[in-house]
């Protein structure tokens, strides 16, 4: 099928025979026959997604099995759905069936929705606007995915409209039969392949795979995000916003709204003044702590269990007990699952910030993040495990026989030590596979030495980024990503470019959604200016994108709490966490940003790392030799003379 003879081979004008897909598609289907690890490392351009589905659809058919698909990115995701099992279906005349898996709470609730008509839930105009254009939109639509709707809508609307499982009534709903969710669900439960994202699939692992149905293999691509993901579905988090939006959700004193008045029974008045007496006490508790800590934006690690009084314990227990007497005592379903709900939100509240006051979990490390904003600062109180290796290791590795894991960048100094070891992960067998584009002649990687460091005390280290950064995008007439570490950086350096707007439409990440950009982006010659969203799973091949500036090494900020805790759990363990993670994490974020600029064997373009710390510190050899073998260009005179020659 992949090979030069091939059945894509002459079923497809456009395909290309790389040896490295073929390769790869052998190693994975003899790890899913034979059942064991695999971890893959497959330069950009080996085809990686169409190598390991095509052993997937052919064992997973083959046997009557299923293979779970777990991607980071949207993007990679559409493209499995639209390209690549097209592919397989059309090219290769394989006959499978798949399902997109997506959360629960993505899915339109067709009863909701006809029960927001009949109670005229929405009281804002702009709600009601939405509420109008989503009833249509129910007609038309055949998945009922929020994604797919033609318009952003508001997060409010959504929560009355979408559905949430605790609420969900099952084969007695009287929509059950047309339920765009049941409809998918009983897809996934006859497919052979089901696609789903990082975040679904440790969903699945938290609670208990109840999420997704029973699988016999996992493949993840974009595997370098698994430990992020991973530590954040094992943590907790509250925030004062979240829990003052519940209240009014439950009920508003001032608009006498909320599910206590839609209920059809009547509610005592003091379950009213319960709900009324935790948002006393919540904005008397997070008063205290803003008092405490400042209003201003901050991020603060807590080292022992702050010196907080939980003065919303008791009020919370009360309004647990007073709804759960209250459930017992309706009649309506409907009413019951949303009075039920309800207890349950508020016991989960209760719980987590218990844990988070009394440091109840072990080996977690906890801080507070204050974030200003128009309404009044967010407080968001944190907690997640330093060490997620083991978890990863007893609750997805040992009991999944057949795991693949795969990027283009999983390994440092061509090793998948590092990453192992982050994840608990023991393959029995690893793969290197070179990217068969030819970067010597396709890219050249500029590396000035006469832009200050960042941490330069005269302060010439912005203003000559600036003017590089100017020089660099004249030059290349637009077409050019801008990556930055930080959005103060790229706010600084945004500001002192604003005036190229009048030549080149200039994109700021954060001013629209990030397919909305690249759209704007292919149209015509324009700039981005972009943060992490951009340096990985944006696919551009083509002449929109000739340039890729890299402002500054992705080092984590080593003051990060989570960061902070894991370097000193390695020095705890005696080893040297600059030399082996701070580094080897920078490694892979930057091996993922160089990633962006070439796409397809016709591609060319400059890519351009402003950090002169890569020349002059003793570490900057190892990013340098991470990358792939490219022309190397020292001085603006080279970079002027490569221009000209491949751009003319």
């Amino acid at each position: 099928m992949l090979g030069a003879g091939g059945r894509l081979s002459s079923s497809m004008a456009s395909y290309e025979f790389r040896p490295q897909q073929l390769h790869m598609s052998q190693a994975v289907g003899s790890a899913l026959e034979q059942a064991h690890h695999l971890m893959v490392e497959a330069g950009t351009g080996t085809g990686k997604s169409l190598a390991y589905l095509i052993p997937a659809v052919q064992w997973a058919v083959r046997h009557g099995k299923r293979v779970v698909v777990s991607t980071y990115t949207k993007t990679l995701q559409q493209q499995i759905l639209n390209q690549d099992l097209p592919i397989i279906r059309e090219q290769l005349g394989l006959e499978f069936r798949h399902s997109l898996c997506v959360g629960h709470e993505n899915y339109l609730s067709l009863r909701r929705l006809k029960r927001a008509g009949q109670t005229g839930l929405f009281t804002l105009e702009s709600d009601e606007e939405q509420f109008r254009e989503i009833m249509q939109w129910a007609g038309a639509t055949s998945t009922g995915i929020r994604n797919e709707l033609p318009f952003e809508v508001s997060p409010g609307v959504w929560e009355d409209l979408g559905r949430q499982s605790d609420l969900c009534m099952g084969k007695n709903c009287e929509t059950y039969s047309v339920c765009f969710y049941f409809k998918e669900r009983r897809k996934r439960f006859s497919a052979h392949i089901l696609v789903v994202n990082h975040h679904l699939f440790f969903a699945n692992v938290a609670n208990n795979g109840a999420v997704l149905p029973r699988f016999d293999a996992v493949i993840f691509d974009e595997a370098q995000n698994l430990e992020e993901v991973a530590t954040s579905f094992l943590g907790l988090e509250i925030t004062n916003s979240g829990l003052y939006y519940f209240l009014d959700r439950l009920y508003n004193g001032r608009t006498k709204r909320g599910t206590l008045s839609r209920i059809d029974h009547p509610v005592p008045l003091h379950l009213y003044r319960k709900v009324d007496q935790v948002r006393q006490k919540a904005l008397q508790f997070f008063g205290n702590v803003l008092d405490e800590m400042g209003s201003k934006s901050r991020t603060l690690r807590f080292y022992q269990p702050p010196p907080w009084n939980n003065l919303l314990y008791e009020p919370l227990e009360d309004l647990h007990q007073s709804l759960k007497i209250l459930q017992s005592d309706l009649r309506l379903d409907e009413d019951i699952l949303e009075i039920e709900a309800a207890a349950n939100r508020v016991f989960e509240f209760q719980n987590t910030l218990n844990a988070y006051l009394n440091h109840h979990m072990e080996d977690y490390v906890y801080w507070i993040d204050i974030a200003e904003k128009k309404r009044g600062p967010r407080i968001s109180l944190k907690g997640v495990p330093i060490n997620v290796a083991s978890a990863m290791e007893e609750q997805v590795f040992r009991k999944i026989p057949r795991v693949v894991l795969t990027s283009a960048t999983l390994t440092t100094d061509r090793s998948f030590e590092f990453m192992k070891n982050r994840i608990g992960y023991d393959p029995k067998e690893e793969l290197v596979l070179d990217s068969p584009f030819d970067f010597a002649s396709q890219a050249a990687l500029y590396l000035p030495e006469d832009i200050p460091e960042p941490s330069d005390e005269a302060g010439r280290h912005l203003p000559m980024l600036t003017a590089r950064i100017r020089d660099l995008i004249m030059i290349s007439g637009g077409k050019t990503f801008v990556l930055f570490t930080s959005y103060q950086s790229m706010n600084q350096v945004f500001q002192g470019l604003e005036d190229l707007s009048r030549l080149f439409p200039l994109l700021r990440q954060g001013e629209l959604s990030t397919g909305k950009m690249i759209e704007q982006f292919k149209e015509k010659p324009s700039v981005i200016f972009g943060t992490h969203t951009f340096w990985q799973g944006v696919d551009i091949p083509g002449d929109a994108l000739k340039s890729v500036i890299i402002t500054k090494l992705p080092f984590d900020v080593p003051k990060e709490p989570l960061i902070e805790a894991r370097i000193e759990e390695l020095k705890r363990k005696s080893i040297n966490p600059f030399k082996h993670y701070q580094i080897p994490r920078a490694i892979i974020q930057l091996k993922q940003g160089f990633g962006r600029l070439i796409r397809k064997k016709t591609d060319t373009g400059l890519v351009s790392i402003l950090d002169s710390r890569v020349v002059h510190r003793f570490y900057g050899k190892r990013f340098i030799e991470s990358l792939p073998p490219c022309r190397l260009l020292e001085d603006w005179k080279a970079v002027e003379s490569y221009w000209k020659e491949n751009n003319g």
